[in-house]
């Protein structure tokens, strides 16, 4: 069973989340293999043989090479990747040839490929097609989940300041630190008014 058989079963049933959790697999290997000197010379998804069904990094053994052999072949591996994606949630024939025709269609239709794509992961499509931000799928994901979270904590801190209980405790802090200033100024300003009177009134 190839990569591409497993795609076009999941996509004629209709398993759009395990079709994603595939594509997002794919997107770890092809990662794995780059950062260890490895690109896809040959990203056609018939030519990448499963292991009892599933994707391991020995699905790839007969069309990896040695990544300096070839000028952008990161990039365009992440291209490729990204139509592979493109064509199997859109069933169109599911295929990672990539040349500038194939490039400026995608960048010019890309708003008519959105169906049954999970709106993360079309957001991803985008960036890479669109503004050529060409970052792994999982990477994308884990700054949109942290950006997610970040943005949630902030909500909460506003949403607590804007609770009588979050005002008092704003209002407390606020009140210390004028009190804190407060006395070392009143002590400096006594004794420059007795230096001031010492010098000028009674001597």
């Amino acid at each position: 069973m190839t990569l591409y058989d497993l795609l076009e079963m999941l996509r004629m049933s209709e398993e759009y989340d395990e079709l994603t959790k595939v594509l997002i697999n794919l997107d770890s290997c092809l990662e794995y293999l780059h950062n260890h000197g490895y690109c896809i010379y040959d990203f056609n998804p018939k030519k990448i043989i499963l292991e009892n069904g599933k994707l391991t990094l020995n699905s790839f053994k007969s069309v990896i090479n040695d990544i300096g052999v070839y000028q952008n072949s990161k990039e365009i591996n992440i291209f490729q990747n990204c139509k592979i994606g493109l064509t199997s949630y859109n069933n169109m024939p599911i295929d990672a040839n990539m040349n500038q025709d194939h490039y400026n269609f995608i960048r010019e239709n890309i708003n008519k490929l959105n169906n049954n794509v999970p709106e993360e992961i079309f957001e991803y499509y985008e960036e890479v097609f669109l503004n050529s931000n060409l970052d792994y799928l999982n990477n994308y994901l884990v700054k949109k989940r942290q950006e997610a979270v970040s943005n949630q904590n902030t909500n909460v801190r506003r949403k607590t300041l804007a609770t009588d209980i979050g005002r008092s405790f704003a209002n407390n802090d606020d009140n210390a630190y004028v009190k804190v200033l407060f006395i070392p100024t009143l002590i400096t300003f006594t004794y420059l008014l007795g230096l001031f009177m010492y010098t000028f009134i009674f001597k």
